[in-house]
């Protein structure tokens, strides 16, 4: 390898800060207790399952030699069945292998990618760590070490495979890169992932036996159904299975909850060895930055598959992502250094607005703010080689292509389909981008929303004498409205799943001020109002804002035309749009199944009668009203009066007519589609012709 990409060990690491902590000592002796008490309960279950099947075939052998009778004969059987079954339960889920299986996942080797072989060989002597057995790729920004678990895994030592995420190579820089891979092999360092492979096993065989039994329920109806005595001692196998359920439910939250706190550990232990060869302020660098760069692979993700629908395919994933990400870096201001964008900590931690905080005991990773403390004591900093790590990958071009074919391996290409690489994804991605965005002036105010315009009288705001200046109404404080209210309501959801009991949390801090679970009634309360209030002033900004440009305009009629026309279609769209989701509701049983005849026929009679004259209805006045003509959708605009005309039965002789259900909820669904995108062009063209009427 090229000693000079592989960036210098941080001067004065001192390995004392690598030492085990007391809490992490703590909680491997909470796990190693939970599992001792796991294994305690389950074989106490096995040598009552053991004695059960002994009772069991003792006592139907002799029935069956005393009384030599076909009954007595399936009683016998009965029971052997019965000891033997729950036998096979406690035992059968031991020995299976957990394969970790990616169908996205590639191999590559060592003579195909010689300089990342050795980096990697370098890094596993810095950090004192066995090299992998495989090295696999995958098109996601992640990293992670995994092997194929089983009942033996627990006992004997198992090699670990390296798995690294092109979508993080193509995010971060070397140094960023070699503290996610010192980070994976602090992971291959710690003796608790023995434990963790105990506790894995352990967690797969309750969760086998409480949720994997497709097999053995079939095996038990086979039986049942072989005579209405052995249904009986089916039943029987199946009680008892249910309560062998209900302690391993017990025992799977139990040996969990230990286990998540010691994952918080074993994250903070391997920081600490990324920290030592690689610098903790690259460690945090790197998390702050894949964090963006996840959300820009989703979306290049996302904008394939709008292409996908176009009949067109991407060449490469990993150039889209960089678009994305490039895009992203230009809305928020950030430099780009190395062609990637300064990610910091403090960006990061800008977008967190909640009020709410909790300790989450069923997390398993900490938060970026509690690997940052941990990183900032350990205080072990390395200067940023801001180079990218493609330039260990051989090629790197044609494998970030073989990557995103394997991608497509599921989708199944319409004859003709086209295929479009990363200069023709950044045309398209920009000028869609641009067709969505918003003046710039307006500083965010009207993002991610649409003006609560429907019950405006427009003459009683014309009359207000309240008046702002542009700079009182567009400004960074009022920009931030829109997301305050979305924080709002997720705090809201957050408070209202404790109270509901969907999250175990005992007590949670609010806005500063430690709570118990008991104060939540009050805390909804609060925030409800606050949700409101800030709804309130922003409704009140929407109305003054109107009238500022009303007042200035050299064509105030311009002005309210455009308030006026786009206030028509939201009711449109809302009206509409509310009788589509009544619909679709009404008609979902009709595909989840299980319906009376009578059920079935009231449904129809409610489509009939209400629904398909109401859309029919609605149909006609979109066209009459010119919100759908020919030139925007032909297609739509020609099916739309060919549904009107036709008289759908929707069930004929007991089957139901596919076609005509599929038209009458697709029609539905597209002409929905259609006027959201004419309710968005409305919307924006309203805010750019008051910027310059």
């Amino acid at each position: 390898m090229d000693n000079n990409l592989y960036p210098p060990a941080p001067a004065g690491s001192i390995p004392e800060k690598l030492v085990i902590s007391p809490a992490f000592r703590k909680q491997v002796s909470s796990v190693a207790g939970s599992i001792f008490l796991f294994l305690l309960v389950y074989l106490l279950l096995v040598a009552a399952a053991i004695a059960l099947a002994i009772a069991c075939c003792w006592i139907g052998l002799s029935l069956i030699i005393a009384f030599p009778k076909f009954i007595t004969l399936l009683i016998g059987l009965g029971l052997i069945g019965v000891g033997i079954s729950v036998l096979v339960f406690l035992f059968k889920f031991i020995f299976a292998v957990a394969r970790d299986e990616n169908s996205q996942r590639i191999e590559i080797t060592e003579a195909e990618h010689p300089q990342l072989f050795a980096f990697i060989r370098r890094l596993t002597e810095e950090t004192r760590t066995p090299f992998p057995k495989k090295i696999f790729l995958t098109p996601d920004v992640n990293a992670a070490v995994f092997y194929n678990s089983s009942f033996w895994s627990m006992f004997l030592p198992v090699r670990k495979n390296l798995q690294i995420g092109l979508g993080l190579v193509n995010s971060v820089n070397i140094s960023e890169f070699k503290a996610v891979m010192a980070h994976e092999f602090g992971h291959f360092s710690q003796r608790s992932m023995k434990l963790g492979s105990f506790t894995y096993n352990v967690n797969r065989v309750i969760h086998n036996m409480l949720y994997e039994n497709n097999s053995y329920t079939a095996f038990l109806n086979a039986w049942g159904n072989l005579h209405g005595y052995l249904r009986f001692f089916a039943g029987i196998t199946v009680k008892i299975a249910e309560g062998i359920q209900w302690i391993l439910r017990g025992m799977y939250t139990f040996v969990n909850r230990s286990y998540q706190a010691l994952s918080r550990e074993m994250e903070f232990h391997a920081d600490a060895v990324a920290a030592s060869v690689a610098g903790g302020n690259n460690v945090i660098s790197a998390l702050s930055r894949s964090q963006v760069a996840s959300s820009c692979y989703a979306r290049a993700l996302d904008t394939a598959n709008d292409k996908l629908r176009q009949n067109e395919y991407s060449r490469n994933i990993f150039s889209n992502q960089l678009t994305v990400l490039r895009s992203m870096a230009d809305d928020y201001g950030l430099p780009l250094k190395s062609g990637l964008p300064e990610v910091s900590y403090s960006f990061i931690q800008s977008f967190s607005i909640s009020r709410i905080n909790y300790k989450d005991q069923w997390a398993s990773h900490p938060t970026l703010t509690e690997r940052k403390e941990h990183l900032d004591q350990v205080g072990i900093e390395a200067t940023p080689d801001s180079r990218s790590p493609w330039l260990l990958f051989d090629h790197p071009e044609a494998l970030q292509e073989k990557l995103t074919k394997n991608l497509y391996r599921e989708v199944k290409l319409k004859e003709n389909a086209q295929e479009y690489d990363g200069a023709a994804f950044e045309t398209w991605y920009v000028e869609k981008k641009r067709s969505y965005a918003f003046p710039n002036e307006y500083k965010g105010f009207y993002d991610n929303r649409y003006i609560q315009i429907n019950d405006w009288n427009f003459s009683e705001i014309e009359a207000s004498q309240e008046t702002l200046t542009f700079d009182q109404l567009f400004n960074e404080e009022t920009g931030r409205l829109q997301s305050s209210i979305g924080g709002q309501e997720n705090d809201l959801e957050t408070v209202n799943a404790i109270n509901d009991g969907r999250l175990d949390v005992s007590s949670f801090d609010f806005d500063g001020v430690k709570y118990s679970s008991d104060d939540t009634p009050t805390i909804i309360g609060t925030l409800k109002k606050d949700i409101e209030t800030t709804a309130d002033r922003q409704r009140a900004l929407d109305k003054q804002a109107y009238r500022f440009f009303l007042d200035r305009a050299a064509d105030p009629e311009l002005i309210r035309n455009s308030y006026r026309a786009f206030q028509s279609i939201c009711l449109h769209s809302d009206e509409y749009e509310n009788l589509v989701n009544a619909m679709l509701k009404t008609v979902e049983p009709f595909y989840t199944g299980g319906l009376t005849l009578e059920q079935l026929n009231g449904i129809l009679r409610t489509i009939k009668e209400q629904y398909e004259p109401d859309l029919k209805k609605a149909y006609r006045q979109l066209i009459d009203d010119g919100m759908l003509t020919k030139e925007e959708n032909e297609k739509l605009y020609d099916a739309l009066p060919a549904f009107s005309e036709k008289d759908y039965r929707y069930f004929v002789d007991g089957k139901f007519q596919n076609n005509e259900l599929d038209e009458l909820r697709g029609l539905a669904i597209q002409t929905a589609e259609h006027l959201h995108r004419r309710k968005f062009a409305s919307y924006k063209r309203l805010l750019e012709q008051q910027l310059s009427a």
